[in-house]
């Protein structure tokens, strides 16, 4: 009579795919999620903090005095066919780098593409959807688009984990 062997019960010298989730190594799925991690606080944390260094908005009437001064100041300028003198800046504030969202879409990236390795890798099913949530979480706050097809990836990857099963 033949024995049914499960594949949980897959021995170390087996080159079984399930074997890697038993007694391998997962470290893509641990560095996609640190990168995850990291990328979400990257693209959020920004959005939270720069507010806290912009100057205090003007109430509305004094924005539309000063609308309509430098209104009055261009067609001035235009009538006399004089240049216009370039509307002054307030100082940079350091949270609002572009630096800063091209970091976070690469260390997003970077999650995807780690748990996109260890899916193929057949390693822990959590930490392959953590990943790639992460990433598309990040990847969701700066460019909308992108993370409407990182979404749909992550729900194909989420209907391939339940059919393995």
């Amino acid at each position: 009579m033949l024995k049914r062997v499960s594949p949980l019960a897959a021995r170390p010298g087996d080159a079984s795919p399930h074997a890697l989730t038993q007694g391998g190594h997962q470290y893509f799925g641990w560095a996609g999620l640190t990168l995850g991690m990291l990328a979400l606080a990257a693209a959020l944390l920004p959005g939270w903090v720069a507010p806290l260094y912009d100057p205090p908005s003007k109430p509305i009437p004094q924005r539309a005095v000063d609308w309509v001064g430098e209104l009055k100041d261009k067609t001035v300028a235009a009538l006399r066919m004089e240049p216009t003198a370039p509307p002054a800046s307030g100082p940079d504030n350091p949270w609002r780098d572009p630096r800063i969202t091209l970091g976070a879409s690469f260390l997003a990236f970077a999650a995807l593409a780690l748990g996109i390795i260890a899916f193929v890798r057949h390693e822990d099913q959590r930490l392959v959807a953590c990943a790639v949530a992460l990433a598309a979480g990040a990847i969701a706050s700066s460019h909308l688009l992108t993370a409407v097809m990182v979404l749909a990836f992550a729900v194909l990857v989420g209907a391939m984990l339940t059919r393995q099963t």
